[in-house]
């Protein structure tokens, strides 16, 4: 496999970023036209971590840009600064960035892709072209590299990524058949996967399978049937998603894998302003694990209970919360929570509490601003209490 590096941009100014992003949108207003800017930016202290970190502040900012030059041609992305955490080490990262191109009625986007689905979810930098038909429905192609959002690591550079879908329908009636390869000079790894959505005998079905080729395994699977009783909707769930613990840990040699899911939910519309939401789950395996949860809305009002049970261990809690906006633009809210888990006579009885409050400000309808902090008491944080802000202005 082909090793190359960028070297980290830690050291690059934050107001040069800055000065660049200004200068682009300065010249995109000169050509172009219907510019959408959204900004939000968010600051977390003492930062929230189960492990020892040089940093006590977790800060990140976003900046999502979308404008229009003519009828034909769009540039659409989504750019992020903020400090580093276990996915991103370098302060700089772009999520998504396209040019996209309407040919007659097809599309062809080049730069970095996003794609995400009911089948998969992958950062891609290269080209989409859409086929789009009336009666035959769309055909997509995708190919390129394996994205590297914050230019940090571009060892897996070389990997390959390519997909062929095809889908008909609309929301609600739709139907999906999807062929990707992800592969590298070592190896290639083709995937299929169906997605679907219909109604049959007034029960709606989805369904969502992704199939490994290569080694003739189920990849993931989401089912799920639901049907209307008057305000009443109950549903019935299966859901599974493979995990080959050894392929993410080498010391790992044993198959380690998360058990399919079977779930049963009813939710009931009581009044205009009530809602009641029940979901029992069973999670398949040697021992077996079953967790409930039901939660009531009403107004602004919050209230959920939960308790599961494996083995001889149980777990239950309580969760409370509540909001409310006064006339003029300041809102605010809360939740308190209270948990424990019970071990039987292995072990003493675990608790924890935690406890969220926020006050908000918007004094336009483009611009927001939330004060917020967060108390818990939990052996597994170093830290039991923290505030922020977050700032929100769209364009």
């Amino acid at each position: 496999m082909k090793k190359s590096h960028f070297k980290p941009i830690r050291k690059h100014n934050l107001s040069t970023i800055l000065l660049l992003l200004i200068i682009i949108i300065n010249v995109s207003n000169i050509f172009g036209s219907k510019l959408k800017i959204n900004f939000s930016s968010s600051a977390l202290y003492p930062r929230l971590s189960m492990m020892d970190t040089d940093e006590n502040m977790h800060w990140r900012s976003l900046l999502s840009y979308d404008q229009k030059f003519g009828s034909r041609l769009g540039v659409d992305a989504l750019f992020e600064y903020g400090s580093e955490n276990d996915h991103f080490r370098n302060p700089f990262r772009v999520h998504h960035l396209t040019a996209d191109v309407k040919l007659w009625n097809h599309q062809l986007s080049i730069g970095r892709l996003a794609i995400w689905n009911a089948l998969q979810n992958a950062r891609v930098d290269g080209a989409r072209l859409n086929i789009n038909t009336k009666k035959l429905g769309t055909l997509s192609l995708v190919g390129g590299l394996k994205a590297v959002t914050d230019f940090s690591d571009t060892l897996f550079t070389d990997n390959t990524y390519f997909m062929a879908s095809w889908s008909k329908g609309r929301i609600g009636k739709n139907l999906a058949l999807s062929f990707w390869i992800k592969g590298d000079v070592d190896e290639i790894n083709p995937y299929a996967g169906l997605q679907f959505n219909t109604s049959k005998f007034g029960v709606r079905i989805s369904n969502a399978l992704a199939f490994d080729i290569g080694e003739t395994k189920l990849n993931y699977a989401k089912i799920r049937l639901s049907k209307r009783f008057g305000d009443h909707t109950v549903g019935f769930g299966y859901r599974q998603k493979r995990f080959d613990l050894w392929k993410q840990f080498e010391d790992f040699t044993d198959l380690i894998g998360i058990s399919p899911t079977i779930t049963l939910d009813v939710n009931s519309i009581l009044s205009d302003n009530m809602l009641l939401r029940n979901q029992l789950s069973y999670r398949l395996g040697e021992n077996g694990k079953t967790f409930l949860v039901s939660s009531l809305n009403y107004n602004k009002l919050y209230a959920s209970v939960l308790g599961g049970f494996e083995g001889e261990n149980m777990e239950y809690g309580i969760i409370l919360g509540a909001s409310h906006k006064l006339k003029s633009p300041i809102s605010f809210g809360g939740s308190v929570a209270l948990n424990a888990l019970d071990h039987g006579d292995f072990a003493e009885l675990e608790s924890s509490t935690g406890a969220y409050g926020w006050i908000g400000w918007q004094p336009k309808e483009f611009i927001m601003l939330k004060l917020f902090g967060r108390f818990s008491n939990n052996s597994y944080f170093k830290q039991d209490g923290r505030g922020g802000i977050i700032i929100n202005v769209a364009f």
